[in-house]
């Protein structure tokens, strides 16, 4: 009896202790949501941001899952290290570069939305093929990207927001 006694009290004294971790966590929680969300506002608000690829929707295929693919883009410049699969109209003999390369941005525009998220849209002229960015950047750190391309297939990309710390 006592036994179970003392059983039942050492384990509501461990539930109680989880409650009140479970309460800090949240607090904890909030602020780094607050943190994380006026990060991604001043990257892309400043032009400097990096998107890391973890899923790729060619149009006419299933979705999959990739990784150790991103996009940087720092100011005027672009980053691009992304894969792709689709048709393509017009391309040098073996491919090409595709969606693998370093650019200038002919034009950019940035947009906040209602709800606090953002959208980017990048202008980009390559040797090979003219291509546009659109980016959509929540501010819980998931992000979005459609490029469409003068000759290739549109494809579609699902990642997350990059965080510096991240990056190691």
């Amino acid at each position: 009896m006592k036994r179970t006694a003392l059983i039942t009290l050492l384990l509501g004294a461990f539930l109680l202790q989880g409650c009140g971790v479970l309460l800090e966590s949240r607090e904890d929680r909030l602020v780094r949501q607050e943190r994380e969300a006026q990060v991604i506002r001043e990257s892309i608000e400043s032009g400097d941001f990096k998107m890391e690829i973890r899923q790729m929707i060619p149009l006419q295929m299933a979705p999959r899952h990739v990784t150790n693919y991103s996009v940087t883009v720092k100011g005027d410049h672009i980053i691009s290290h992304l894969p792709y699969s689709g048709r393509a109209w017009n391309v040098p003999y073996g491919g090409g570069h595709a969606l693998n390369y370093e650019s200038d941005i002919e034009e950019k525009a940035i947009y906040r939305d209602d709800d606090g998220s953002y959208t980017v849209r990048l202008l980009i002229r390559t040797d090979e093929d003219t291509h546009v960015y659109t980016f959509h950047f929540s501010l819980g750190g998931s992000a979005s990207l459609l490029v469409q391309s003068r000759n290739r297939d549109s494809i579609s990309y699902n990642g997350e927001f990059l965080f510096e710390d991240d990056e190691e």
